[in-house]
């Protein structure tokens, strides 16, 4: 019990200060971390193995950067009498992480290595002995997200293994000994102590019908609607907002001998592909061809993966793009600027580039055509060293692939 109390309060005094954290789900600052420990005794020592636990607090201090703060209490038995020592150390550590890394199979968790160095201070017993003395710490482990379906809580599982060295005065035990190491393997819970929901990605909900409009004659909001007037239901209705009187083709688009309804450059009766966004580069029959499109305007609300009313206004366009030509693949992918750690960034890439998905599978575009792939800070266009740089960098690719 004695030493529990001692590591309390140990971390009430730190949990008042600033340092920082290895973080389980790319959000920053403090978490704590609870840890069983076997020890691995130096040869030196008349003694047997030890066992003992851990707890840390920490924050993180930049992107893969971390300090934790630990408190590791160890008892072992004499091999002499059967009577125990123990050892209380206080370690100051710096983590540097290398980013979650995943594996091929989905069956597999993904997982963050790490290493970590620092000094410090051991209290020990040995013999009846108490004396203390400084310390260096040395180590390496992984750092297991844990989620279980939706259950995201930024909890992480980590094991580690770390060599503790400490300096002992000449006239310490054992064996006026003036060097010895110790090593510890460790397995324990991480949660984290201030939590964003604002910093999770959330992805809108698909509505249950295709188009959330309500026809303004008959009140109806499903996908028999028929908004626009012009005898094509919204299901099908590729040009929602035809004026009225204007007329139109099978898909709801207008229909102008000598126009060009969709500004493609191709005469509506020559256009084979009524309806493409603008931006699209066409062939001569005015369907669109291979290409890489950058919508800017696809924006998200800040930190998440939730669009904009400007975004879904744009998408509303380019939905009706890709069903007016049925030869169409489209990879859909999701960049960030390099704010935040790279962990976050890539997490919150892949969930704007399946958030633009579903709203397109809303709009009545066929899922099977429709890829995503999150790229995070991987692929700046600009430099990230301004804010103009970075506000070119959050974007949404669209890579068009004819079949």
């Amino acid at each position: 019990m004695r030493n529990w109390f001692i590591g309390l309060a140990v971390l009430g005094t730190f949990g008042s200060g600033s340092a920082a954290a290895l973080s389980a789900d790319g959000q920053e600052g403090f978490y704590l971390g609870a840890f069983g420990s076997y020890e691995l005794s130096d040869a030196n020592r008349d003694s047997d193995d030890g066992y003992g636990y851990q707890v840390t607090l920490g924050r993180t201090i930049g992107i893969g950067e971390s300090l934790e703060l630990s408190f590791l209490g160890v008892r072992r038995d004499r091999n002499v009498d059967g009577r125990p020592d123990y050892k209380n150390s206080l370690i100051l550590d710096y983590v540097r992480d290398f980013g979650l890394f995943k594996f091929q199979s989905e069956a597999l968790p993904t997982f963050k290595p790490y290493v970590l160095a620092g000094l410090g201070a051991v209290l020990e017993d040995v013999q009846g002995r108490e004396k203390v003395h400084p310390a260096v710490n040395l180590g390496a482990g992984v750092l297991v997200p844990l989620r279980f379906g939706s259950w995201d809580w930024g909890w992480g599982l980590r094991a580690e293994a770390k060599a503790l060295g400490q300096f002992n005065d000449r006239d310490s035990a054992p064996a006026n000994r003036q060097f010895l190491a110790d090593y510890h393997f460790q397995i324990g819970l991480q949660i984290p102590l201030n939590f964003h929901p604002g910093r999770k990605p959330v992805l809108p909900a698909v509505p249950d019908c295709g188009l959330s409009v309500v026809d303004p004659v008959t009140g109806r909001a499903d996908c028999l609607a028929d908004s626009d007037r012009d005898g094509v239901q919204d299901g099908t209705d590729q040009c929602p907002d035809t004026a009225s009187g204007v007329k139109v083709n099978d898909v709801g688009c207008p229909v102008e001998t000598g126009g060009d309804a969709d500004s493609d450059g191709v005469l509506d009766s020559d256009d084979q592909c009524p309806g493409t966004a603008q931006g699209l580069t066409v062939d001569a029959k005015g369907c669109a061809i291979e290409q890489t499109l950058t919508l800017q305007s696809v924006t998200f609300e800040t930190s998440s993966a939730v669009l904009t009313g400007q975004a879904t206004t744009v998408l509303d366009g380019f939905a009706r793009a890709v069903n007016g030509q049925k030869n169409l693949k489209l990879e859909i992918g999701g960049h960030t600027d390099n704010t935040g750690t790279a962990a976050f960034n890539m997490l919150l890439s892949e969930q704007r580039a399946k958030a633009v998905k579903q709203y397109l599978v809303s709009k009545g575009v066929d899922p099977a055509v429709l890829t995503t792939k999150g790229y995070g800070q991987t692929e700046p266009v600009a430099s990230n060293d301004e804010e103009a740089g970075r506000a070119v960098n959050r974007r949404v690719d669209f890579k068009i692939i004819l079949e």
